[in-house]
């Protein structure tokens, strides 16, 4: 009975769920093949310049993952139901009455979403494979022009797949050790090691005033301390084996390297010591520094 009761409980919910499907591809505005509007489960069309954001879908634009990344807001974008459409609408809305179906769950499905022109749409950058990738070129520290070529190791510079797991654990190896060891500062005396006679500082009975003992109790003036600090040291470091950090060295330079942020220059002779001319030089090679500069590492060997 309880089997049955389940069975017949799941068809009604697939059929409601599959009535209200109906209902909504029903209600929303075709796209004709002049609107040049494309849905987001599709890829774009040549004729198409619009892509749509769904209302229940939440995506951040900013993240370079998205899909809507560097597009341009055009607004929402709604259009009247054909006469066909009305029709197959109140075919619908008499069902969905006999199956009394309220449609309090379907208000944020009817809400209008965005739409994104594709007209400035960034190019996709794809890395070179390998063995191409490394065959690199040599820049000019100077002046950025192509003085050689060189062919890397593919034992350090062309690690595939890029182990992410290893990069981890080598930066928070490396930050547990930028942190090491901390002595806890603050260490406070016991009753034992407060100096003080352990004589009975007055009689038991007889004074008016509490009994007492020795002159070094917690609560007494110049006395000890109850579970104070004890000065610990805190050591933040942690183990890791000298095989898996080179191996995340390994990782990183392959990593930089598919991304192309991999630069090699011949020297860093300059001729001068003025920051301000090897900050011209770093903007014009790689965009490095100034406000709105990336950073860089630089390394003078990679044996």
């Amino acid at each position: 009975m309880i089997s049955t009761i389940a069975i017949r409980h799941t068809a009604g919910a697939l059929a409601r769920r599959n009535v209200r499907n109906l209902q909504l591809t029903c209600l929303r505005p075709r796209a004709t093949a002049g609107a040049g509007i494309a849905n987001f489960s599709t890829s774009p069309q040549k004729d198409e310049q619009l892509i749509f954001m769904p209302p229940n879908l939440k995506i951040d634009t900013r993240t370079s993952a998205s899909p809507f990344a560097g597009l341009e807001k055009v607004g929402a974008r709604s259009d009247e139901p054909e006469d066909d459409e009305e029709n197959n609408a109140e075919g619908i809305e008499s069902q969905l009455d006999e199956l009394e179906i309220s449609e309090e769950d379907d208000d944020d499905d009817d809400d209008e979403g965005e739409y994104y022109s594709l007209e400035n749409k960034p190019e996709v950058s794809y890395a070179i494979p390998l063995p191409e990738r490394l065959h690199v070129p040599i820049i000019h520290f100077k002046d950025g022009s192509e003085v050689g070529t060189i062919h890397l190791s593919s034992e350090a510079f062309g690690q595939d797949p890029i182990r992410t797991d290893i990069l981890h654990r080598c930066v928070v190896y490396l930050r547990n050790k930028k942190r090491g060891k901390r002595n806890g500062g603050a260490r406070t005396k016991t009753i034992g090691e407060v100096s003080g006679s352990g004589k009975k500082v007055r009689n038991q009975k007889g004074g008016g005033t509490a009994r007492a003992g020795h002159k070094r109790p917690a609560h007494w003036r110049g006395g000890a301390k109850a579970h104070g600090p004890k000065g610990s040291i805190q050591d933040y470091t942690t183990k890791l084996n000298k095989k898996v950090r080179k191996m995340g060295i390994r990782m990183a330079l392959s990593q930089k390297l598919k991304e192309g942020n991999l630069i090699l220059v011949d020297n860093f002779d300059l001729g001068t010591y003025k920051t301000n001319a090897v900050q011209r030089v770093l903007t014009s090679i790689a965009g490095i520094g100034g406000k709105e500069g990336i950073s860089g590492f630089f390394c003078r060997s990679c044996h």
